[in-house]
């Protein structure tokens, strides 16, 4: 494989880059702790205020974009407006993260305690925005990364705590017990986002460790392609060779931020 370098797009500044998603012909991102949307289309970025925080972003079969609140999944448009669906049962301290949606249009999350205790993350579900989530996996650290395989038939998660990729037979609204693919031995940083290449390869964001890394369908490490930015975030594919790459400036330093200038920029990735 030829050597892939990770390319500065635009320097949004971010707090925390989550969630990015390509949507009708542009990039929707979220800054959760602003809280603001940013959306990158004919080399322009856009940031746009939001009420909330929303903490990740997944797309509709019929193209509209929804996302996860504190409590509950919404709908979200370019405006920055948010309309928010039924509240999740959830635990005290906790708070909805990063999403999914499966082939049939049902919505998934992860759910993590607000102060990273072990064991308080879960998986909720709920078939439409408009219908109650309910719990269907407990025991997790912090689910990040989440995606359907193209079937539909498992459901891969990241759980940053416990540093492990995990994969969960699903079956409808049920999920079944996860075996581990990878516990990232010997790779800099933690897992956070993940999305799925054409070839059925895993592509994961490095928090921590400067880079995002490929993944065989087994776990097995294909490549990794460095990021000049500690903390990556989360990433999506434009096309099957082209990867947009959020990144994060979260709990860094001064000195970090100025030996690292684009913390909190959107990259791209050529494969």
């Amino acid at each position: 494989m030829g050597k892939s370098v990770a390319h500065l797009v635009c320097n949004a500044g971010a707090m925390i880059g989550e969630s990015p998603l390509w949507s009708r012909g542009r990039l929707l991102w979220t800054d959760p702790l602003a809280p603001r949307l940013l959306i990158y289309s004919d080399d322009a970025l856009r940031l746009v205020p939001m009420e909330k925080p929303v903490w990740s972003l997944a797309g509709l079969p019929g193209g509209d974009v929804c996302g996860t609140l504190d409590g509950a999944f919404c709908a979200v448009d370019a405006t920055g407006a948010v309309r928010a669906g039924a509240g999740a049962p959830l635990d005290a301290g906790c708070r909805f993260n990063d999403m999914t949606v499966d082939p049939g249009g049902g919505l998934w999350a992860g759910v993590m305690h607000r102060g990273v205790l072990a064991a308080r993350g879960a998986i909720f579900h709920a078939p439409s925005l408009d219908e109650a989530p309910r719990a269907v996996a407990a025991g997790l650290g912090v689910p990040n990364g989440m995606k359907f395989s193209s079937d539909g038939s498992r459901l891969y998660v990241v759980d940053t705590l416990m540093r492990t990729l995990l994969a969960y037979p699903a079956r409808g609204a049920e999920l079944g017990e996860p075996v581990i693919i990878s516990d990232f031995l010997g790779i800099p940083g933690k897992p956070d986002g993940m999305t799925l290449g054409s070839d059925g390869t895993f592509w994961v964001a490095m928090w921590g460790g400067s880079c995002v890394v490929q993944l065989a369908s087994d776990g097995a490490v294909l490549r990794e392609v460095g990021v000049p930015a500690p903390h990556v975030s989360s990433l999506c594919f434009l096309t099957p060779d082209k990867l947009f790459v959020t990144t994060s400036r979260m709990r860094l330093s001064a000195r970090a931020l100025a030996e690292n200038p684009g913390s909190g920029a959107l990259f791209e990735i050529h494969l």
